[in-house]
């Protein structure tokens, strides 16, 4: 051990000892700086995983309270109309917002329905099933299927386009309402009248699927108006009623002394066991 004084000592030894004491000082400063970049990393990895825990956990209560949220819709909506199919069987007469009359006669009420062979309301969301496979002819040969009937050719007096301002819809109309149909648009029920005709001109379409082009229907208040196209011809309707009932009534494709417009789509929304029905009156 160097025991002189600091007087005694060279200006060659103070500059040595000079820098060991900075090279000290500056290794003491590294090794206090990596432990800092340690310790604030693990802070932060723990930080991050809380902040994942706690969005994994929000989301799921969304999801929770959104599917509580759509049962308790699903089983109201079932208990309404449970609760006024009981009153119209009754012959009592309930007022509602789904039961608003239209003038004097509900359409159809003269004649009988278009097709009797009907078991369901158009519209549907859900794609048709085959009651069973066809049937094994000889040696496991399928026996053939009958094609479906081909929809007839338009003419200029069909309806080619259908516009309602309120929801703003702007949709082609196809001829007919079967499954494969309504994926295209609008659909022309074959053997319901033209636009400006007299009679029930009835047209569907689907609610949340392919293009969802009646998704809202139920928006749609009386008084309002649905344009109906035939080429460059336009006809003008004017809403009367709205209504909602089960799949199997098939009431709204009646007949009609009047001329009117009834639109028909699933309801409620991703729910469909019910079909919303909008009718309307050719305007003068």
């Amino acid at each position: 051990m160097d025991s002189r004084r600091i007087s005694e000592l060279t200006l060659e030894e103070l500059e040595a000892i000079l820098e060991t004491r900075r090279r000290i000082e500056g290794a003491r400063s590294r090794v206090s700086t990596a432990t800092l970049r340690k310790s604030r990393s693990r802070k932060s990895g723990l930080l991050l995983l809380v902040e994942l825990l706690l969005v994994v956990g929000f989301i799921g209560i969304v999801a929770l309270v959104l599917f509580k949220i759509q049962t308790l819709n699903q089983f109201g909506v079932t208990a309404r109309i449970e609760a006024l199919q009981a009153q119209a069987q009754a012959g009592q007469h309930t007022n509602t917002q789904f039961a608003t009359p239209i003038v004097r006669e509900l359409p159809g009420s003269s004649f009988p329905p278009a097709n009797l062979d009907v078991k369901e309301l158009p519209g549907s969301s859900f794609a048709p099933e085959e009651p069973f496979p066809p049937a094994l002819g000889v040696l496991g040969v399928r026996a053939q299927v009958a094609a479906s009937p081909l929809a007839p050719t338009p003419s200029p007096d069909s309806p080619s386009r259908i516009v309602i301002p309120a929801i703003a819809i702007d949709s082609p109309v196809v001829p007919g309402d079967d499954w494969e149909t309504l994926k295209k648009g609008v659909g022309h029920r074959i053997g319901t009248p033209n636009p400006g005709v007299r009679g029930n001109m009835v047209m569907s379409g689907h609610n949340d699927v392919y293009g969802e082009v009646f998704r809202d229907l139920d928006q749609l208040d009386v008084g309002q108006e649905i344009f109906v196209y035939a080429g460059s011809r336009k006809f003008r309707y004017v809403i009367q009623a709205r209504r909602i009932v089960v799949p199997t009534d098939l009431s709204p494709l009646n007949a009609s002394r009047e001329s009117i417009l009834t639109l028909i789509s699933c309801w409620p929304y991703r729910v469909d066991n019910f079909r919303i029905i909008i009718i309307a009156q050719l305007a003068a």
